[in-house]
């Protein structure tokens, strides 16, 4: 099909919300939003611990939920996509209109960060509630004596309870999760530009995610191999996303270090889902 048409952000964005509205009804995704639901909901019931490690516990075990469940929708959601319009015979009839096969792509793309993004937010106010459970419930132990604190000393455990619950390192902490679930997205939407099987681009993601998650170590390991640093080159260095040793100990994390890797995470976007518009659009349809 010949591309006459001119770009349009309108039918990109009708084809990402009709993207986004059909992942939303995929079984997989409910079920998947539950479990993450469920999971970060149950760390509150740890407390076998002193306060500040049970604030600790919550926002480590909540903070890797978001990163793994939201991995896991990110990968499953993207992956489907592509396959279950060639499947259900769609994609012939949207290519058939006046539309460009980049205008697909990057719609399909932004569709999947739209699910992303709503499912990380319905995520974050579940770990919020469940930060504000456990802060209230410790400044009610603390003051019916449950704790053991002296009373000459509870008004500095209520404060230190308060600031130690609320971080505002946890924003930047989900934005960098938010970042590499996008960029998931991406080396997803890229693989299915190629393949029809939603197992295939699930697993060579899902290999793609271990490897990002080990580059750093597996570079310093290879540094004076230059053909091994050159494969790893085109592996996304995912780790650089995970702050939440940081966050947990108490490292302030400086908004120019998030804004750096942000930055590294958004140019890999931009390659990526160019990457996937070539090959798409010289796939035979």
């Amino acid at each position: 099909m010949t591309e006459r048409v001119g770009f349009s952000m309108g039918r990109v964005g009708t084809i990402a919300v009709n993207t986004f509205t059909e992942s939303v009804r995929q079984k997989v995704y409910n079920i998947l939003l539950i479990f993450a639901l469920v999971a970060i909901a149950s760390a509150s019931f740890f407390a076998q611990f002193s306060f500040s490690e049970q604030l600790k516990f919550v926002k480590d075990f909540c903070l890797g939920a978001l990163s793994v469940f939201g991995a896991l929708i990110a990968i499953v959601g993207t992956a489907q996509m592509l396959p279950a319009e060639l499947e259900n015979r769609t994609l012939y009839t949207i290519l058939a209109k006046p539309v460009r096969r980049f205008e697909f792509v990057l719609g399909k793309y932004l569709g999947s960060v739209l699910l992303i993004c709503v499912s990380l937010l319905i995520m974050a106010v579940m770990f919020g509630g469940v930060l504000w459970f456990k802060e209230h419930k410790l400044v009610a132990d603390a003051l019916a004596g449950a704790t053991g604190v002296p009373a000459d000393e509870l008004p500095q455990t209520i404060r230190q309870i308060r600031a130690e619950a609320f971080d505002s390192d946890l924003v930047k902490g989900a934005l960098l999760i938010f970042v590499k679930l996008g960029l998931l997205a991406a080396v997803t939407l890229l693989v299915s530009t190629f393949s029809t099987s939603m197992v295939f681009n699930v697993a060579v993601t899902l290999m793609v995610f271990v490897a990002g998650h080990l580059r750093g170590p597996a570079a310093e390991m290879w540094a004076h191999r230059p053909v091994a640093l050159a494969l790893l080159a085109a592996v996304p260095d995912l780790g650089a996303f995970n702050v939440a040793d940081d966050i947990i100990i108490g490292n302030v994390i400086p908004w120019r270090h998030v804004g750096l890797v942000a930055g590294y995470g958004l140019v890999r976007i931009v390659i990526l889902v160019w990457a996937a518009h070539l090959i798409f659009s010289r796939r035979e349809i």
